[in-house]
């Protein structure tokens, strides 16, 4: 019985080892102030880029948030910013403030990450199939952050 209880306490070390290294706390020095929780941003950032800095869609949507390049214009003018989409400091912000926007639009935060992922002017269908895979992927991922990461 103590073999078995060590090998299954050295699976879950391990498993744990995993979630660290695929969930990492990461870039949160470049989150603005936001209504937004900090695990939240990391859990979009998760699922929209895998943390991969010059991650680029097939659609072009580029760097850790995903931003694309269309919607990063519209931002800066917008908000009269000048956020660059190729830093990633940048990037996060753009993502943030887009997120604020789309927040502001819907009225709630699922309607607000489905339009971050299908585009606010899509249509029915997609935001219903597309939308509601990307909130699943989503809130996994921010369950996840939370397990690892309560106490922030």
């Amino acid at each position: 019985m103590r073999i078995f209880m060590f090998f299954v306490s050295v699976i879950c070390l391990f498993f744990l080892f995993w979630l660290f290294k695929n969930f990492p706390y990461k870039y949160t020095e470049y989150f603005p102030e936001t209504i937004f929780d900090k695990l939240l941003i990391l859990s979009i950032i998760k699922v929209e880029s895998s943390f991969i800095k010059d991650a680029v869609s097939p659609l072009g949507a580029y760097g850790l948030m995903q931003v694309m390049p269309q919607t990063s214009e519209w931002i800066n003018k917008k908000f009269d910013k000048n956020y660059n989409l190729y830093v990633p400091k940048d990037n996060i912000q753009l993502g943030i403030k887009y997120l604020e926007y789309l927040y502001e639009l819907n009225g709630n935060l699922a309607d607000a990450l489905i339009g971050y992922n299908t585009g606010p002017h899509a249509s029915k269908e997609v935001k219903e199939s597309a939308g509601k895979r990307y909130l699943k992927k989503v809130y996994t991922a921010y369950y996840i952050y939370k397990f690892l990461y309560r106490g922030d």
